[in-house]
């Protein structure tokens, strides 16, 4: 499993565990017309994935919306273990074809909040069920 994979796994995971990884994409089913991919992404420079970009994807017309959620907007710089590098801005980077976060380390409270975002922003291309409109009426 790749530094990619084993990433978007805890990220999708939670809230899609029907969710399918192919290389470095995840891809999600929300309706019977869209589906999402998430991808890590560079922001400008190589090998440094600082984003998670998010398209919605119709089967009849392509490319709906677009999204990148920037891992410094919802976590911040954070503390690092490094004596040279005290705050970091949160991102991986490939180097020697290696794979990691540099520096700081994602906890498992950054997770959930990024996995809250991705969810947020899904939730607004998924099908409702009738009860669930219903609901929202009351």
């Amino acid at each position: 499993m790749t530094f990619f994979e084993r990433e978007l796994r805890k990220i999708v995971q939670p809230i899609y565990p029907d969710a399918v990884f192919v290389g470095r994409a995840c891809y999600v089913r929300l309706s019977e017309m869209n589906r999402a991919k998430l991808q890590f992404v560079t922001c400008g420079m190589a090998d440094r994935y600082e984003a998670i970009q998010m398209t919605i994807l119709n089967r009849n017309d392509g490319q709906v919306d677009a999204l990148r959620l920037r891992f410094a907007d919802l976590w911040g710089k954070g503390q690092t273990d490094n004596p040279y590098i005290r705050r970091s801005g949160p991102y991986a980077w490939t180097d020697n074809g290696q794979t990691d976060w540099y520096a700081y380390r994602p906890t498992a409270a950054d997770y959930e909040t990024l996995t809250n975002a991705v969810s947020s922003y899904l939730e607004v291309f998924q099908e409702q069920t009738a009860a669930q409109q219903w609901q929202q009426t009351m």
